[in-house]
């Protein structure tokens, strides 16, 4: 049975950006939005769960400069040689969301795309906080939720731990973690009050753009 680094760990590795076939990782679609709506032209952000680098390389295709974090050395290696083949500019970082290594209000924004669903409960809690720790003030947040129903099929493979987060334990999925959040559970976990935007893709999913 693996744990949640070495499930990331094993997703990522080994993956060369030459010869990738980058079309599988697609920007997510939310992304155009959100940088004209809620960003100035040039601005900072950090790309929190980077994974292969599909949303920080289109970031920074854009004009952005670009800091990523993820918990996979391997994701981060990855990261590093794409934007180097692509002969674009970035920063990324292998680290934990709960302990994000920037300094206070080090960026104007930040996306954490499908990934803030695959840690448990309080360390979503703890990386809210570092989340407005390391943003401007009146900056702001893109954060996506997965639909409730991912996985349906293969719950079978999970063990569920206390606080509702799925762990699974075997099966192509062995070592990661997923918590289905409904709605009104992910406005409790963010506060309503901070959420300036919440709208669901056709998809089921959640896009919330926060302070």
């Amino acid at each position: 049975m693996l744990d949640p680094e070495q499930y990331w760990e094993l997703a990522f590795r080994g993956l060369d950006p030459e010869t990738y076939d980058f079309s599988t990782m697609r920007p997510d679609q939310n992304l155009e939005d959100y940088c004209s709506q809620y960003l100035a032209p040039g601005a900072s952000i950090l790309d929190l769960g980077c994974g292969g680098g599909r949303n920080s390389q289109y970031l920074a295709q854009h004009g952005f400069k670009v800091w990523g974090i993820d918990i996979s050395h391997a994701a981060i290696e990855l990261c590093s040689k794409r934007f180097a083949f692509s002969n674009l500019s970035g920063d990324f970082q292998q680290g934990i969301f709960n302990r994000i290594p920037f300094d206070n209000h080090s960026f104007d924004g930040l996306i954490c795309i499908a990934a803030l669903d695959h840690v448990t409960v309080d360390i979503a809690r703890e990386t809210l906080t570092e989340i407005r720790r390391v943003v401007v003030h009146e900056g702001t947040a893109l954060i996506t939720f997965d639909p409730p129903e991912t996985d349906e099929d293969i719950l079978d493979e999970a063990e569920i731990l206390a606080d509702g987060t799925l762990k699974f334990v075997r099966g192509n999925q062995d070592g990661m973690l997923f918590h289905r959040y409904q709605d009104d559970e992910i406005k409790l976990l963010i506060g309503e009050h901070r959420i300036i935007s919440f709208t669901n893709s056709q998809s089921g999913g959640r896009i919330v753009i926060c302070r």
